[in-house]
């Protein structure tokens, strides 16, 4: 029998369950261009309406009771629907050891969303619970995590739990980053942060995705030139991303200090300020750096940086 795969989501009531698994299959083809039902154990504030349903080729079951989550109700509902895959939005007090499935149904993601502003004390209190609801989970999020100040806190208890969970952070603009400020390979309250070229990626996604913490920071790195304008230039560095077939360039455009004879190819060392700027390359206003020092260096062949 062709194997269904499962991807299960839990979380107590409130933790952002349904939100999630509607921007997953908001945001992902191959959801929308196959049959998925979506198996919900609880119901909170956010809905699966039926216009949402409707454009989305999806199919809701509500479930209350855990004695009546067995084998023969999935062999049931896939009989009906014969469905491509299924959504299992959990309710955490279930006992998940208990829990059956038909041998042709494997889960292929468990991940737990937490509030992280009820965390901590419901941690305390329900420790048990929230092991069953992590032990298993490949992911882990932590929500509505904005100016916590526990949160290295809270993943080394996740970590107590389950040390091979990813765990991520999610902000009030919708971004995910596992990274904090602790793990950064800089210190980001220096005056002048000096980057290794090794940290090159991680610097470059940071400032991309936060720029508002990193406007008006310093920094001192070595890049490549991929493109001379009149008065800017384009310096980065090629990047694998995830695999050998996917490399890509990831640069930002500098404002140069006063004019100089570079070249594309060449290899330099800049001390630069990010800002944001207009581009007359973007032609639009976008994150910069703004040079005030840069040395040529001698040639280098350019290599591919990693993550």
């Amino acid at each position: 029998m062709k194997e269904v795969p499962v991807f299960l989501l839990n979380g107590f009531l409130e933790s952002g369950k349904t939100t999630i698994i509607k921007e997953i299959i908001e945001n992902n083809g191959n959801y929308q261009n196959n049959t998925t039902v979506v198996i919900a154990c609880e119901q909170g504030e956010v809905e699966y309406d039926d216009e949402w349903c409707e454009k989305y080729g999806v199919h809701v079951e509500y479930i209350e009771k855990q004695e009546d989550f067995t084998v023969d109700y999935f062999k049931k509902l896939d009989k009906h629907y014969m469905a491509d895959q299924y959504v299992i939005e959990y309710n955490s007090f279930f006992n998940w050891d208990e829990q059956e499935f038909p041998s042709y149904m494997v889960i292929y993601q468990q991940i737990t969303l937490i509030d992280t502003t009820t965390f901590g004390v419901y941690f305390q209190n329900m420790r048990k619970v929230f092991q069953q609801m992590v032990k298993d989970s490949s992911l882990v999020i932590f929500n509505r995590a904005d100016g916590n100040k526990e949160l290295s806190q809270y993943r080394r208890w996740i970590r107590i739990i389950n040390p091979q969970a990813q765990i991520a952070f999610e902000g009030a603009d919708g971004q995910l980053t596992s990274m904090l400020d602790e793990d950064l390979p800089y210190d980001i309250n220096q005056d002048n942060i000096v980057l290794e070229e090794i940290d090159y990626p991680t610097w470059y996604i940071e400032v991309f995705d936060k720029n508002d913490k990193y406007l008006g920071k310093t920094f001192t790195l070595t890049a490549f030139v991929t493109q001379v304008n009149k008065d800017t230039i384009v310096v980065g560095h090629q990047v694998m991303t995830c695999c050998a077939a996917d490399i890509q360039f990831l640069g930002y455009e500098v404002k140069l200090p006063k004019k100089m004879d570079l070249v594309v190819g060449d290899y330099v060392r800049l001390t630069a300020k990010v800002i944001k700027a207009y581009s007359n390359i973007a032609r639009e206003e976008v994150i910069m750096l703004d040079a005030s020092k840069i040395q040529l260096l001698p040639a280098e062949k350019e290599k591919v940086l990693s993550f």
